[in-house]
Formats: C-alpha cells, sequence, structure tokens
C-alpha cells in the first residue's frame, strides 16, 4: 500500500529530526519516540492499522507543544498526522 509506504518515510524522517534535535526536556523527548513507536506499531499491527483516537490526539498535542519550540518537528509531525488521516485512523 503506497499510502503505508508513504507514512513509514515521514515517520522515519520524524524519528531522525527528533534524534537530531537538541531538546532540553529529556522526557519530552522520550515521550515522542514513545509516541513515533505507539503510531509504527499500530500501522504493522496485522497488516493494517486501527483508528486510535489517543495517538493522534497525543500527535495533535505535540504538533502544539513544538510549534514554536522546534516547528520543523512540528511540520513532519503534521506530515504524518495528515497521512494517518489519509489512511482512515
Amino acid at each position: 500500500m503506497a499510502s503505508a509506504k508513504h507514512l513509514d518515510q515521514s515517520l522515519s524522517t520524524l524519528r531522525a529530526e527528533i534524534q537530531a534535535l537538541e531538546i532540553g526536556d529529556v522526557e519530552a523527548r522520550h515521550r515522542l519516540e514513545t509516541l513515533v513507536a505507539e503510531i509504527e506499531a499500530s500501522v504493522g499491527n496485522a497488516g493494517g492499522a486501527v483508528a486510535d483516537g489517543r495517538l493522534t490526539g497525543g500527535l495533535k498535542a505535540a504538533i502544539l507543544n513544538f510549534e514554536v519550540s522546534h516547528p520543523r518537528l512540528a511540520v513532519l509531525m503534521n506530515d504524518v498526522l495528515e497521512k494517518l488521516s489519509a489512511m482512515g485512523i
């Protein structure tokens, strides 16, 4: 599925950006890494993702949280959110 492939690419880019950022808050970095891992697990689970408001809600909250301090990270997270939405998640 092309959508899943594009999502995988976006998640990979997001994960790399999280690692490259100098986020002073170790807990915030951990929450972001956990969120990405949960999204990857949800999408990879049994060949299809299931709509999960907790994941998308967490992603939306993270976008708002990092919008000012790390705009590139917010843009990447928004891209992932749009791809999840296109997949019906």
